[in-house]
């Protein structure tokens, strides 16, 4: 298992850059079966996976990643989204980002919500997601990768779309808060110093990736136009990008949100390429 272990290291460090620190040791995660929980970088990340009735190899890998959560709680409201996933043929995978927990099992690492503001959003998290999503699809043979982002977790899906260009076939990047620095003016909030930013990283992302956007109309955290803004600038980069907003949708993963039809064309878009 060492042995495997630091030879997919190995590999990372040469396809990615990531550097080289040690990974989180198979002892250290509980175990690492890649269906409760995966090795990111530095980190052991819980999961909830979602199998197709179908598992032959081949198959498209949706993971589901959730928001900051400032007012506390569990991840578990993107298990729903992870559960659609494999309805529809994929495997769903709700994966709590570093710090976070989602049906009774916690990611190692700190969550955003109680980090400092400069180091939220920071190159760290986004390259133990990569790690973590790159381990997931090895394991399960999976042909390609899409990614599903709520608030936080769009802005995770965001950077590594360019961050890591060619790992994520797919996107949809729910209440983004696609352009850090214009988000935290309109909220009257201090600066994230060293928060990376999606829309910084558009021009990396490789053409024939598919991007959506939705968000409420109602959004009164992440406003409709930091979406729009950043799928203008996606669209005349070339890239197959749409954005829509969601009447009378507030910011939250609810019913008005993911029981829309707006979501579910979304949705089926990004998990079937078409």
């Amino acid at each position: 298992m060492r042995r495997t272990i630091a030879a997919v290291s190995a590999l990372l460090i040469m396809v990615f850059g990531f550097g080289a620190g040690a990974f989180a040791g198979d002892d250290d995660c509980r175990p690492a079966d890649n269906l409760t929980y995966v090795e990111g970088v530095d980190e052991c990340l819980a999961l909830r996976t979602y199998l197709p009735s179908d598992t032959a190899p081949g198959k498209t890998l949706v993971i589901v990643l959730h928001g900051d959560l400032s007012r506390g709680g569990p991840a578990d409201y993107i298990f729903p989204v992870a559960e659609q996933a494999a309805a529809a043929g994929a495997i769903g995978v709700a994966m709590m980002r570093p710090g976070y927990t989602g049906g009774s099992r916690t990611s190692t690492g700190i969550a955003s919500r109680k980090e400092k503001r400069a180091q939220i959003y920071t190159p760290d998290e986004m390259d133990e997601i990569a790690a973590a999503a790159t381990r997931l699809k090895a394991h399960h043979g999976a042909a390609e990768i899409v990614m599903v982002g709520h608030s936080g977790g769009a802005v995770m899906a965001g950077v590594i779309l360019g961050r890591h260009p060619g790992l994520v076939q797919r996107a949809l990047l729910i209440a983004c808060p696609c352009d850090i620095p214009t988000w935290r003016r309109m909220r009257g909030r201090n600066p994230l110093p060293n928060a990376e930013n999606p829309i910084d990283h558009i021009d990396r992302i490789p053409a024939g990736t598919v991007i959506r956007l939705l968000t409420g109309s109602k959004d009164t955290n992440t406003r409709t136009s930091l979406a729009a803004d950043y799928a203008e600038k996606a669209q005349a980069a070339g890239l197959d990008t749409v954005f829509s907003e969601l009447p009378g949708a507030g910011h939250n993963l609810t019913d008005a949100v993911a029981g829309s039809a707006q979501f579910e064309a979304a949705l089926a878009e990004v998990i079937l390429g078409r």
